[in-house]
């Protein structure tokens, strides 16, 4: 059985645009540091984190690798004003994908959102690190079915960037939630991670959030929307890193994030 708890608020900060692909506002990106991958820079690896982290652990780690600058590959990149998304199919070659300004200001909203809340704690994987799509099923069957798979590019362009498209967060992935027992951890803290953990954003850069329950589900695991919605499970990837791409705020201080669709590497 799944139950939605709607939470919205409106970032004025961030309200907005048209959903068209245009060039990148500059608030929104660190432009220096906004590149390709590069080879010889610090890639960030999945056997950076371990599952069955406690929450003080993930914190730290968080600390750790937004310090040391890790990076994600394949990351979203500026070029010419405009944020592309590298997308390259198995056996094919790189395709560049338009992000708008509209997508960027949702996730950039979903990130700050989740943490004022309390719905994360950590913009890295063990925590809020990847990330899901609920895709109109109206519009997959009239705009995305008839792409065929060897363009996935210019299926993902559409997604990413159709406006009713809910983006579907995981969070709390390595966090340990249960115990021997296979029973819910005693603690206040954990407890509100858990039934937290399904964090659903909208892309209209309105900072509007909702979560989702699945109490059949050991883990409260959700990947069922509202009816008229399709689960696409390959989202794209987010990491905190000091020479990440996008900015957020957090407690009034800046810091930054990269996107990438690629999955960490061991």
């Amino acid at each position: 059985m799944k139950k939605v708890i709607k939470a919205s608020c409106a970032l004025a900060s961030l309200l907005c645009l048209s959903g068209t692909v245009m060039a990148t506002a500059p608030e929104l990106v660190q432009s220096e540091t906004c590149k390709r991958t590069t080879q010889g820079e610090e890639i960030l690896r999945s056997s950076e984190f371990s599952w069955g982290m406690s929450l003080e652990e993930i914190k730290k780690k968080e600390v750790s690798v937004y310090e040391r600058g890790f990076r994600l590959k394949e990351r979203a990149f500026l070029e010419n004003g405009q944020v592309y998304l590298p997308y390259t199919p198995y056996g094919g070659s790189e395709e560049k994908i338009k992000l708008s300004d509209r997508f960027i200001k949702s996730v950039i909203a979903h990130v700050e959102e989740g943490l004022k809340r309390g719905y994360i704690d950590a913009v890295i994987f063990p925590d809020m690190g990847h990330s899901h799509l609920f895709i109109p099923q109206k519009f997959y069957d009239e705009k995305i079915k008839p792409i065929p798979a060897k363009e996935g590019h210019k299926r993902y362009e559409l997604m990413l960037n159709h406006e009713e498209t809910r983006f579907l967060y995981h969070t709390a992935e390595q966090l340990t939630m249960i115990d021997e027992d296979k029973k819910l951890i005693d603690d206040r803290k954990i407890q509100w991670r858990f039934f937290t953990r399904n964090l659903v954003g909208g892309n209209k850069a309105l900072g509007k959030i909702e979560l989702l329950h699945n109490e059949t589900h050991s883990h409260n695991t959700a990947r069922s929307y509202e009816e008229g919605y399709r689960y696409w499970g390959a989202g794209f990837n987010i990491n905190g890193s000091k020479n990440g791409c996008f900015a957020y705020k957090r407690d009034g201080k800046t810091f930054y994030f990269d996107l990438s669709l690629k999955d960490l590497e061991p």
